[in-house]
């Protein structure tokens, strides 16, 4: 009896495993990425909702003291994040993924709030409340991720899948919440978003608890944390970070006051996120074959400034598309070879305290940067000419081992001195 034909092949579970494990990993890191996935979900339905509610739907000049404001609220809640839930997540190695899913769990309750606040009042705290758990929530995920790895040398690749997971489910679930924006409203998108945060805080109970860890021995957590790659690392990427709030605003005030539509910004955003995106793959790999943490700062900036320049030269609408591309892919190759060299170097049970301090000093430069623009309405020529300055300064403090930001204060350090020398009687 002849064949005949072939029977086509039924997938079957194992290959949907296998698929599922290449894009979040291996367990228990896994449990990890799923949580990260629904968390950059919900906050881009909350991203989504802010901005048709506060820049949008006003013009230029009733939008900018609206813009301060925010840029405010999202600086305030690192005056709570580092002082207290830092050291809260150092102290009780245990409660990292507990904050994971309470964080979750409080922005999801918020954003029910938020959505019958968005006229009065009310809506700045509880949007300052989303802000505030959010970072938390970035605080503690970055300090459980060395405990859910196999090997330290894992980090790199741990962080780049991250942040790859962040990107795609960011990019996919802001397409859906303008989407609901265009046929519905802010309120709904926010409702929608609570539901992404609650399943989010389903999926953090899954995490498994890291072990409580010893407490770190003064000098030499000092000794790690002022080490030259730390610095110079942390200069690095806070240069990038004001890049990034500096573009956003200028591009965005820029296209309103020259009345461009609403979709050359959104196609804007969206290059910048596919920057971020092809950062994690290009990242590991320049990691494994040429480059290594140090060098990878260095590059970024350069390639930053390069690319900024050039667009600043031969100015086009079309071409700050293609700029911010580029200062996303920068960004986040600076950013994944920071968190590598920070989960290396410093102590576990001092671990979430630097994450918090750190993430408060870029988040001061992402909201800096974002103000200069607003407040002194540069045109976006010159804005981008100053960006590109600005970048081939810190590439060049980088390249030659500098923390710009030690610098200067050892500077202002020693006029201080001097001063008081001068003044003291004889």
């Amino acid at each position: 009896m002849g064949e005949l034909g072939t029977i086509p092949r039924i997938p079957e579970p194992r290959d949907a495993h296998v698929l599922l494990q290449r894009v979040f990993g291996a367990l228990p890191f896994a449990r990890l990425a799923h949580t990260h996935a629904a968390s950059t979900s919900a906050d881009a339905f909350f991203a989504v909702s802010l901005a048709g509610s506060l820049f949008f739907n006003v013009s230029v000049d009733a939008a900018r003291p609206r813009v301060i404001l925010y840029l405010a609220l999202t600086m305030a809640p690192f005056a709570i994040v580092a002082p207290l839930i830092g050291p809260l997540i150092d102290r009780y190695g245990r409660a990292r993924t507990g904050v994971i899913g309470l964080t979750l769990l409080v922005r999801g309750i918020l954003c029910l709030f938020i959505a019958g606040d968005l006229k009065n009042l009310f809506f700045y705290p509880e949007a300052f409340g989303v802000l505030v758990v959010g970072k938390a929530y970035s605080v503690a995920k970055s300090a459980a991720v060395p405990g859910l790895v196999d090997d330290v040398s894992d980090l790199g690749a741990a962080n780049s899948r991250l942040s790859r997971i962040s990107s795609m489910s960011g990019a996919a679930a802001g397409a859906a919440a303008a989407g609901v924006m265009i046929l519905g409203d802010a309120s709904l998108v926010l409702r929608l978003g609570s539901l992404v945060y609650f399943a989010g805080a389903g999926l953090a109970l899954r995490i498994p608890p890291t072990t409580e860890t010893p407490v770190a021995d003064t000098e030499l957590e000092e000794a790690e944390m002022h080490s030259r790659s730390v610095l110079v690392g942390a200069s690095a990427v806070t240069a990038l970070r004001a890049s990034i709030g500096f573009l956003t605003f200028l591009v965005a005030f820029g296209f309103r006051r020259a009345g461009e539509p609403v979709w050359l910004y959104c196609a804007a955003l969206v290059a910048l996120g596919l920057g971020n995106f092809a950062a994690t793959i290009l990242t590991p790999a320049f990691k494994r074959r040429w480059l290594r943490e140090e060098q990878l700062f260095v590059v970024a900036l350069l390639v930053a400034g390069v690319a900024t320049l050039s667009v600043a030269w031969g100015f086009s609408r079309e071409s700050l598309v293609l700029v911010a591309a580029v200062v996303g892919l920068a960004a986040n190759v600076g950013r994944q070879a920071f968190d590598s060299v920070l989960q290396r170097d410093a102590p576990d049970a001092a671990r979430g305290r630097y994450f918090a301090w750190f993430e408060t000093r870029f988040q001061l430069a992402w909201v800096v940067g974002a103000l200069i623009p607003v407040v002194l309405q540069l045109g976006t020529r010159i804005g981008l000419t100053v960006l590109g300055v600005f970048f081939a300064v810190a590439c060049a403090a980088c390249a030659a081992g500098v923390s710009i930001e030690g610098s200067v204060a050892r500077r202002v350090h020693t006029v201080v001195n001097r001063n008081r020398q001068g003044q003291a009687p004889s």
